[in-house]
């Protein structure tokens, strides 16, 4: 097996420059950690995993997780069960997460802002969702400040420097949600969009743009007819639906985007007295199980939420423990349920 010394002739440089790439540790300038790490792959350097194992438990590394409640969006509890499994593993290596809800009320809101105000400086890298929020407004100036690495889960805000993003790729799902549309309600289908739009926009509005692009392209006799926002006010949601039926009664299919708690579901079949309505919707949950067999749900498009709570922790660990730079886009893989696959 190559040296540290072999390797360090080979790049050019003392080997201290060669332990501080492999150890991720000091400035190095990026045209001479190239050329270290091209030393490495001529040499097959392989690292000693149990003396790095050591090395990264007295690093005694802290991540901050942040995660949306899920009493209003069940498609995070897979999510945030796969990273308190994976922050557990990491406690073998010294590493500790906090795990923590974003506030859904002023109060609740003001209170975490308060205790994050003098923990924040505590955590070697954190993983967010792409909310906009003043608490990801605080995560975000206090890594910009300190340069600590950010991993996007889910969805991602623009202009923000981040190490990787783990999540869906919103524009196939949307393009894969128009060809649902067409095998459910025909080529010519009419169609009305339901989805809640407030915290985190970019899975709706891409899967938007992917269902608008696909329908222009392959489905020019598609009519989108009409979109409403879903509210947490379940009231606000049956005058949603009432008004689609009155305004657009040849509608045969809603697609559901981001939908909450699926109870919007409910309320468009409630209406749907000819049964003429198929309902495409997103991700997979516990509730969604009794709509299928009832019918009232034709199919839906998941996107592996294990996947992004576990692999955004593994990519942070990675990179602080092991240097190891990851992919910038982790896209997770769409996959299409029907009843009869359940």
């Amino acid at each position: 097996m190559a040296t540290i010394t072999e390797i360090a002739e080979l790049a050019g440089v003392s080997i201290g420059t060669v332990d501080r790439v492999l150890h991720n540790r000091g400035y190095v300038k990026a045209e001479t950690r190239e050329r270290v790490e091209k030393a490495c792959e001529e040499l097959q350097y392989e690292p000693n995993r149990v003396a790095q194992g050591l090395a990264v438990r007295k690093k005694k590394l802290k991540f901050l997780f942040m995660i949306p409640k899920t009493q209003y969006s069940p498609f995070f509890i897979p999510v945030r069960e796969s990273a308190e499994k994976k922050a557990k593993s990491l406690e073998a290596y010294a590493a500790t997460t906090d795990i923590i809800e974003y506030p859904d009320s002023a109060a609740e809101e003001a209170e975490l802002i308060k205790t994050l105000k003098k923990s924040i400086g505590e955590y070697d890298g954190v993983c967010i969702t792409g909310t906009v929020s003043p608490i990801n407004d605080l995560i975000i100036a206090e890594q910009k400040k300190r340069d600590i690495p950010l991993v996007f889960y889910n969805s991602r805000l623009d202009g923000v420097e981040h190490l990787a993003y783990v999540g869906c790729d919103y524009i196939a799902s949307g393009r894969l949600a128009a060809g649902l549309t067409a095998m459910a309600g025909g080529d010519d289908a009419k169609i009305c969009f339901f989805t809640e739009y407030d915290s985190i926009k970019e899975s709706a509005t891409e899967r938007i743009r992917g269902f608008s692009n696909e329908m222009s392209s392959r489905y020019p006799d598609m009519e989108l007819l009409g979109r409403w926002s879903i509210s947490l006010d379940r009231e606000e949601n049956k005058r949603s639906v009432k008004e689609m039926f009155v305004k657009y009664p040849e509608t045969n299919v809603v697609y559901v985007i981001n939908p909450r708690d699926y109870d919007i579901c409910r309320l468009i079949a409630a209406e749907d007295t000819d049964h003429k309505i198929r309902i495409i919707t997103n991700d997979l949950v516990a509730v969604q199980y009794e709509m299928f067999h009832k019918g009232l749900i034709t199919a839906t498009i998941c996107q592996e939420p294990e996947k992004q709570g576990k692999l955004s922790l593994e990519i942070l660990f990675n990179y602080l423990a092991y240097g190891t730079v990851p992919k910038k886009v982790n896209y997770t893989e769409l996959s299409i349920h029907i009843e009869q696959n359940l």
